[in-house]
């Protein structure tokens, strides 16, 4: 049996399907897009069928893409085993782990199906619905941490492929300039305020943050919202900022600078 199921339609429709120790999928990537950006379940086809606008619509669309990666990952890695049952109804047999090494796993995501003997081919006519296991994918999502809201400089590396380059870019030549000076600290800009300070990165408050950019409080929490400039953590109820992201964004603005004359 085959069957024609709409993108993201499921989700704009109430659960029905019922498999005993299993959920399907669609009801699994419900509950993880809810918990990492409090999307609603049936705003999934609203976010899929906005316009394309260089902003909220394709942030939302971006942030959902990499949710669908992260949870296929997971299957791939073995940590969540998922199984297939006929449309319709019928015998449910695991899926393996490599019917998930595919370029793109958002269409599964989207339907909450997929065909078996054409398991990389996402034009495939469905024929077999994805379930999770259910009892595994609760305890994992429970132990899940959740990843807030995307930063400004996030959506605007998102939207902005060049941009996330030119950070990256500049990112690395401060990490240069600063570990032979014993500053040790990871690339990735998303790097964790714990593993900031086991790696002995330093730390800025808001004044020397001023002194280093000569910028007025002001200024910087206005280059904040519109500029890129990297946001502040609370720190024993102090602002800091990591010296590494506000040095890689003074070289971002040099390159630029550089680049304009040229």
């Amino acid at each position: 049996m085959t069957n024609t199921i709409i993108p993201w339609a499921p989700y704009a429709e109430g659960e029905t399907i019922v498999s005993r120790g299993r959920r399907t999928l669609v009801s699994a990537f419900a509950d993880l897009v809810a918990v990492q950006h409090g999307f609603a379940r049936y705003e999934l086809p609203e976010i899929f069928a906005a316009p394309a606008d260089e902003g909220e619509n394709d942030a939302c669309r971006h942030m959902v893409m990499l949710d669908a990666a992260f949870l296929s990952r997971q299957f791939v890695l073995g940590k969540l085993a998922t199984f297939a049952r006929p449309l319709g109804g019928g015998e449910i047999t695991p899926i393996p782990a490599e019917h998930w090494e595919v370029d793109d796993p958002l269409p599964s995501m989207a339907t909450g199906a997929y065909n078996p003997e054409d398991w990389a081919d996402p034009d495939a006519p469905l024929t077999h619905r994805i379930f999770v296991d259910g009892p595994a994918f609760d305890e994992w999502l429970a132990a899940l941490k959740p990843l807030g809201t995307m930063t400004n400089r996030e959506v605007e590396e998102a939207l902005d492929p060049q941009l996330r380059a030119a950070r990256a870019v500049a990112a690395r030549r401060v990490k240069t300039a600063l570990e032979p000076q014993g500053q040790s600290f990871g690339s990735d800009a998303g790097v964790s305020l714990s593993q900031s300070l086991s790696a002995g990165e330093e730390l800025l408050t808001r004044p020397e943050v001023e002194a280093l950019v000569k910028l007025g409080r002001s200024a910087i929490y206005a280059k904040i919202k519109d500029d890129g400039f990297p946001e502040n953590i609370m720190l024993g109820g102090r602002a800091v900022w990591r010296k590494s992201e506000v040095m890689a964004w003074v070289e971002e603005k040099a390159a630029q600078g550089r680049g304009s004359k040229g």
